[in-house]
């Protein structure tokens, strides 16, 4: 039978609705995301400079965090309670340290009787609706646990609770126990303000440490599922390698870093004539020289090397140098595996707060030298990742055996630079710090290993 035009038109009345039902969803589906970034965005900058760094604070600082660490992992007992105090200029310095490491990010922290402010302020260029991100937050003194008065992300506003219970669930997330994150922020006690100090008051979470490690197997699990740097079993094959090179090249004295390079980066351009991937064989040729000429301690991040495989082919000792020097060879490979994890702004950071620490008196004092071992490891690896560059270091892998043809020459590079010293010179931000880097770059940069 015919269909009636008053059925008809019900039936395309019904499509109708469901299309501008449709039409609505996806309008808001676009909208809404620019609308958020709009609300976000803002034109100007609230924190234009960060604290400038000082070693001082960097070591007090990092001697309370370990006071912290510790007593949070390892009680005396279940119900001991800790304090601990920290200076405004102590966070802000760790938090200039911390934003060294990450381009367009700054921020600090005001310390005052009413609150704990803190102000961060990301540079974001390709915004076309503003080029900063500003967040702010005020924690609250108070005698009931951690309290947030107030955030903020550009012009939305957000209530302290949504974002202390936001933090929870994060951190219930990331930790395997059950609502460890949770616990974690209950064992704040108190946050009081003493002048220009935070006083903490805080104490154990009932098996964090157990808890910790399982989270630690989770990621590594995840970590190997993912194949984050590579695969596993290629790393390993260069390590042993590494291993049998290292059996007819030791006993001699001490060995120039540069034949292992040169024998681990020589085996990288067989296997590329037939993997095709010269930065991905580049990449497991230096992830095995860290782990066997640097720590066994970086194959947790990189979970190549087997318990049997240590066994079997333990890693080399310090009988291998750079410059004649041990330490200068770690700093090179440790850097250049930093560089693969993560990128070259934070493993500069690492290695400018390995020599803040060591500026302190007593210690070695701040050394241009291992420095420039920290720049020179950076770069080698910039270059060994790099389209172009991991064919031409490949091709010229057989010749790494002479040191000239990657590593700078430590001539006059100022070293053992006590503290004061140091700071009466203007630290890391000041001239005499940035001329002598302008100098260790240029001789980098000279290197015939990145001439095109």
């Amino acid at each position: 039978m015919p269909r009636t035009p008053h059925k008809q038109h019900n039936k395309k009345s019904r499509f109708l609705s469901i299309g501008s039902i449709a039409s609505i969803l996806m309008l808001l589906l676009i909208t809404a995301p620019l609308m958020l970034l709009i609300t976000i965005s803002d034109s100007y900058a609230l924190v234009e400079e960060t604290e400038k760094l000082d070693s001082n604070n960097v070591i007090k600082a990092k001697q309370t965090a370990k006071q912290f660490y510790q007593e949070l992992m390892n009680p005396a007992s279940p119900t001991q309670r800790s304090e601990i105090t920290i200076s405004e200029d102590e966070i802000n310095s760790i938090i200039a340290l911390a934003m060294r490491g990450i381009e367009g990010l700054k921020g600090r922290m005001n310390v005052t009787p009413i609150g704990i402010k803190g102000a961060f302020t990301f540079h974001t260029p390709i915004n076309p609706f503003g080029n900063y991100i500003n967040l702010t937050a005020t924690v609250s003194p108070s005698t009931q646990g951690l309290s947030i008065n107030e955030a903020a992300i550009g012009g939305l506003e957000l209530p302290g609770k949504l974002v202390l219970s936001s933090i929870e669930r994060l951190l219930n997330r990331l930790l395997s126990g059950n609502a460890t994150g949770t616990a974690l922020v209950k064992s704040i006690e108190s946050i009081q303000v003493k002048g220009t100090a935070l006083s903490l008051v805080y104490h154990p979470v009932p098996d964090l440490q157990k808890i910790i490690d399982e989270s630690k197997t989770q990621l590594k699990n995840i970590r190997d599922d993912l194949e984050l740097l590579g695969d596993p079993a290629i790393t390993k094959l260069y390590y042993q390698q590494l291993c049998e090179f290292h059996s007819q090249i030791s006993g001699f004295g001490n060995v120039s870093l540069g034949y292992y390079l040169s024998s681990a980066l020589s085996f990288a351009k067989q296997r590329t004539l037939i993997s095709e991937m010269p930065a991905e064989e580049n990449r497991a040729a230096i992830l095995a020289l860290t782990i066997f000429l640097g720590s066994t301690q970086f194959n947790s991040i990189i979970g190549a090397i087997d318990k049997e495989t240590f066994q079997s082919c333990p890693a080399a000792d310090k009988h291998i140098v750079l410059a004649n020097r041990n330490d200068l060879r770690l700093h090179f490979i440790f850097s250049s595996a930093l560089k693969i994890i993560s990128d070259s702004g934070t493993s500069f950071a690492i290695g400018e707060f390995k020599e803040l620490l060591d500026s302190q008196q007593g210690g070695s004092g701040f050394s241009f030298a291992d420095l420039a071992a920290d720049r020179a490891g950076i770069y080698f690896a910039e270059q060994a990742l790099d389209n172009a560059g991991a064919q031409r270091i490949q091709q010229m892998a057989s010749k790494l055996t002479d040191e000239k043809l990657f590593f700078p020459s430590i001539s006059e590079l100022p070293e053992g630079i006590p503290q004061h010293v140091f700071e009466a010179r203007g630290g890391i931000e000041g001239d005499y710090y940035k001329g002598q880097l302008i100098t260790i770059n240029q001789r980098i940069n000279n290197l015939s290993l990145y001439q095109q």
